[in-house]
C-alpha cells in the first residue's frame, strides 16, 4: 500500500480496476467461449461510426514489377514488357534469372519501355518470355529534374452499421425465487442474454454481407460486411479450396497469400486462424505427418487456448471456433486474419448499451409483472486490408 499526492487521475488505479467494455468483459469471463474474435477485437483500437452509412478508405502497397513479354535480345533498348503501368523513368529493373540491371529512360506505351542495358556490373543478356523484372529503386543524375510523381490509389470501401439486439425477461415471481444452487434466475438470464448477444455479433463479423439502408417495419434496416465477404470481394485470389487431401506443401501454398501484405509493419510475421473441428484435425494430422511430436510436463496456465503453426513466412495461431462447427461445410473452414487490419466502428453511445425494466420501482414495461432488459450494439466492421487475410475452404483430410 502507498500514498499519492496531487490530483487523482486514471493512472492512479491499477488497470484491472477500470471498467472494461462489454466485449472485453466477455473475453475475460469466457476466454475460450463461442465468440473469440469479438473478445479479441475489444482489445484493439476502436473506430467511431458517424452515421449508419459507414464506408472507409483503404490503401494497399504493391511493389512495382512487370515481366518480359517475349524475347528481348541483349542489344535491345526498346524493351517489350507485359505492362508498363506503375513504372516511371529513373527506375532500375532487376532480372533475377540473368541478374542484369536495367534503368528505365522512357515509357513509350502500355507495353514498351526504353531502357539502358547492363546498368551495373553484370553484362546484358537475352531475356526470355516471362522473365520477372523487379523494381529495385531509382537512380538519377546529379542536377536531375523532378521525377514523375507516384502515389497509391485510395479505395473507398462502402459499408454500413448493423444493429444487434437481444433481450431477457423473467416474471417477478421467478426473480424472487432462488435455484437450488443459490443463484438467481435474473443473473442466469442476464448471462444467457450476454452470451447470445456476443455470438450474434461474432457471427456477423465473420459472415455478414453489406446491406444499404432499406425500409423496414419500424425504420431503416441495414447490415455490415463481414470478413469472409470482404476477402471474397476485394481479395478474391485469397479465397481457395483445399483438395480432397492436403499435404504440408499444399497447406503452405494456401496460407501464403495472407502474408503478402501487412497492416502492422511492426509485426508482419504473425496471423491468427479460426478453424472448424475438421480443419483443426487436418492441421493436427499434418503436424503429426510432417512435424515432430513432443510430450512435456504440464503447467498451470490461463487464458485463450491455441495451437501455433510455423513455416517460412511466419507463424499462425490456430483457434477452433465453435461457430464453425454448426455444420459440415463450416467445419472444414479456415479463416486466416491479421488482427491489426480489423476494427469495429461503433455508433456513439451504442457500444453495447444495456437497458432494464421492472423491479426496484423501475419502468415495468407497461405494467407487466416481470423484470427484464436488453442489450443493443450498433457497429460496422472496418476491414482495411483484406489482402492480409485468406479463406481456405474444404480442408477435409491430411495426405502423407
Amino acid at each position: 500500500m502507498s500514498f499519492f499526492s496531487g490530483v487523482f487521475n486514471t493512472t492512479t488505479n491499477p488497470a484491472e480496476l477500470n471498467v472494461r467494455s462489454f466485449a472485453g468483459t466477455m473475453l475475460r469471463l469466457f476466454p475460450n467461449g463461442s465468440f473469440p474474435l469479438w473478445g479479441l477485437l475489444s482489445q484493439q483500437p476502436k473506430s467511431t461510426a458517424k452515421s449508419s452509412t459507414h464506408g472507409y478508405f483503404s490503401k494497399t502497397l504493391q511493389f512495382a514489377a512487370t515481366t518480359s513479354n517475349g524475347i528481348n535480345l541483349a542489344a535491345v533498348t526498346n524493351y517489350v514488357v507485359a505492362a508498363s503501368a506503375g513504372l516511371t523513368p529513373g527506375m532500375v529493373l532487376y532480372n533475377p534469372r540473368s541478374r542484369e540491371n536495367m534503368r528505365i529512360t522512357a515509357i513509350v506505351d502500355g507495353t514498351h519501355i526504353t531502357v539502358a542495358r547492363a546498368f551495373g556490373r553484370v553484362a546484358a543478356s537475352d531475356s526470355v518470355a516471362g522473365d520477372p523484372l523487379i523494381v529495385i529503386g531509382g537512380a538519377f543524375e546529379e542536377g536531375s529534374a523532378r521525377p514523375t510523381p507516384r502515389g497509391m490509389t485510395t479505395v473507398y470501401v462502402p459499408n454500413f452499421t448493423q444493429i444487434f439486439r437481444n433481450a431477457w425477461a423473467v416474471t417477478d415471481t421467478a426473480r424472487a425465487s432462488l435455484t437450488e444452487q443459490g443463484f438467481g434466475n435474473v443473473q442466469e438470464n442476464r448471462k444467457d442474454c450476454s452470451i447470445l448477444h456476443s455470438v450474434d455479433c461474432e457471427s456477423a463479423i465473420f459472415f455478414g454481407q453489406p446491406l444499404a439502408p432499406a425500409t423496414g417495419v419500424t425504420g431503416p434496416l441495414h447490415a455490415t460486411q463481414g470478413i469472409y465477404d470482404a476477402i471474397d470481394q476485394y481479395a478474391p485470389a485469397n479465397t481457395n479450396a483445399a483438395g480432397g487431401t492436403t499435404t504440408f506443401a499444399q497447406l503452405v501454398a494456401l496460407v501464403e497469400p495472407a502474408f503478402l501484405y501487412s497492416t502492422d509493419q511492426g509485426n508482419t510475421k504473425e496471423r491468427i486462424a479460426f478453424v472448424g473441428a475438421t480443419a483443426n484435425k487436418v492441421l493436427n494430422d499434418i503436424g503429426h505427418l510432417y512435424g515432430q511430436i513432443m510430450i512435456s510436463q504440464s503447467e498451470t496456465s490461463f487464458g485463450m487456448q491455441f495451437t501455433k503453426f510455423k513455416f517460412y513466412k511466419g507463424s499462425i495461431n490456430i483457434v477452433e471456433h465453435p461457430l464453425f462447427n454448426t455444420n459440415a461445410a463450416l467445419s472444414k473452414l479456415m479463416v486466416v486474419l491479421e488482427l491489426a487490419a480489423i476494427k469495429l466502428a461503433f455508433m456513439n453511445g451504442r457500444d453495447t448499451k444495456s437497458e432494464e425494466f421492472g423491479g426496484d420501482g423501475k419502468n415495468n414495461a407497461g405494467g407487466a409483472d416481470s423484470v427484464g432488459g436488453s442489450l443493443t450494439s450498433e457497429f460496422a466492421v472496418e476491414y482495411i486490408n483484406p489482402f492480409s487475410g485468406c479463406v481456405i475452404e474444404n480442408l477435409t483430410a491430411a495426405a502423407a
